[in-house]
C-alpha cells in the first residue's frame, strides 16, 4: 500500500477533525493510505479559501492543493476544490484525482522516452549553433544533469537558469524586455561560476510561459501529431484564470490529447493551444505519448469494479448506512 502525506492549512478545527475522521475510515480500504503531516513535508495540501499570505504562498508552490470553500461562497478557480460541508465519498473522489496526478508527476523513464524519440524524427536537422532559446530551455529542464547552471546573454545583460532550484535569475532591465516580448536571448549554455547576489530570483514556469508567447506556432522540437498529457497542473497565474487554459489543464491531467482535440475542447485558436503546450514542455510538465495512441480515459482492470463495490459496501457498513 502506498503512503501519502496530507497537511491542513488555515482550516477551522472542526473541518480538520472531520477530515481526519474520514481518513481513518478510508485507510485500509483503498490503495493509498493518507497520513497527516506538516505542510513542508506533505504531498498534498488542504487549504482554506482565503486571500491570506500563507494560502497564496502554498498555492504558488509545486504541491497539489485542495481548496475548501463554504457552500455559500463562489467556487474558487483551483484545480481541486471541496465544498464544505462535504461527505466522505466526495473526499475520496478528490483524493483519488490528486493521487493519480502525483503518480503522473513521477513517470518512469519509459514514459518519457516517446517525446524525445518523436521529436528527433519530426524535427529537421539543425546546423550546429542554431538551437534557439526555447529549445535550449526545454533541454535544460528535462536534462538528467539538473544541477547544472545555465546562462543566456542579450544586449541588456544575462539571465541564469537553475533547473534544480526551479528558478531563473535576472536583473530588472532584461526582465522588462522579456516581459514585454522584446528580448533577444541566445540559447542557454552551461555557466561558469556566477555571483547571483544582484539578480532577482523568479520561478522557471514564469520564464517558460513568457517565452512561449513569442511563438505563433508549435515549436519544431515538439511533434505536431503527438498526444500530450500533463504530469501535474501548471502553476502560473494565466493557467489558473484563463478559461481555455483551465479547460485544457483539466482534460490533460486525465488523458493524452491531440492538438486539434484540445482546440475543440477549449474552444480556442490553435495558436493558443500551441503556446500552452510549448510553455508546459519548457516547464517540464508535458509528456508526449506515441503518435498513434488515441486519446482515452484510464481503462479499468477486470477486478476494479468488484474492488470498488466491496470498498463502498464496507464503507456504508462502517458508517451505519447498510440495511
Amino acid at each position: 500500500m502506498e503512503n501519502r502525506k496530507l497537511a491542513f492549512v488555515g482550516l477551522e478545527a472542526d473541518t480538520t477533525s472531520a477530515c481526519l475522521s474520514m481518513l481513518k475510515i478510508m485507510n485500509g480500504r483503498s490503495s493509498v493510505e493518507w497520513m497527516q503531516a506538516e505542510p513542508d513535508e506533505a504531498d498534498v495540501l488542504m487549504l482554506a479559501n482565503d486571500d491570506s499570505d500563507t494560502s497564496r504562498q502554498w498555492q504558488n508552490s509545486d504541491k497539489p492543493c485542495i481548496v475548501i470553500y463554504h457552500n455559500n461562497e463562489s467556487k474558487p478557480s483551483a484545480a481541486y476544490t471541496l465544498s464544505h460541508p462535504f461527505r466522505v465519498m466526495q473526499l475520496i473522489s478528490v483524493l483519488e484525482d490528486v493521487s493519480r496526478t502525483l503518480e503522473d508527476a513521477s513517470p518512469d523513464e519509459s514514459s518519457l522516452k516517446p517525446i524525445s524519440a518523436q521529436t528527433q524524427a519530426a524535427t529537421p536537422h539543425r546546423p550546429s549553433g542554431q538551437t534557439d532559446f526555447s529549445e535550449s530551455l526545454y533541454q535544460a529542464v528535462t536534462s538528467k544533469n539538473a544541477q547544472e547552471l545555465y546562462q543566456s546573454d542579450s544586449p541588456k545583460g544575462s539571465l541564469f537558469v537553475s533547473p534544480s532550484a526551479g528558478a531563473y535569475f535576472i536583473q530588472e532591465p532584461l526582465f522588462n524586455e522579456v516581459r514585454h516580448k522584446t528580448a533577444a536571448l541566445t540559447a542557454l549554455k552551461p555557466a561558469k561560476d556566477a555571483d547571483l547576489s544582484a539578480y532577482i530570483r523568479r520561478p522557471i514556469t514564469e520564464l517558460a510561459w513568457m517565452t512561449a508567447q513569442l511563438s505563433s506556432t508549435l515549436p519544431a522540437w515538439l511533434p505536431k501529431d503527438g498526444s500530450y498529457r500533463l504530469k501535474r497542473w501548471p502553476n502560473v497565474r494565466s493557467a489558473k484564470t484563463d478559461r481555455a487554459y483551465l479547460s485544457m489543464s483539466a482534460l490533460m491531467t486525465k488523458q493524452p490529447c491531440r492538438r486539434e482535440q484540445l482546440a475543440a475542447h477549449a474552444g480556442c485558436a490553435q495558436q493558443q493551444v500551441d503556446r500552452f503546450l510549448s510553455a508546459c514542455a519548457m516547464s517540464n510538465l508535458l509528456v508526449c505519448e506515441a503518435a498513434s495512441a488515441a486519446p482515452s480515459t484510464r481503462a479499468a482492470t477486470p477486478d476494479e469494479p468488484r474492488r470498488i463495490g466491496s470498498f463502498i459496501q464496507g464503507l456504508r457498513h462502517r458508517l451505519g448506512l447498510s440495511s
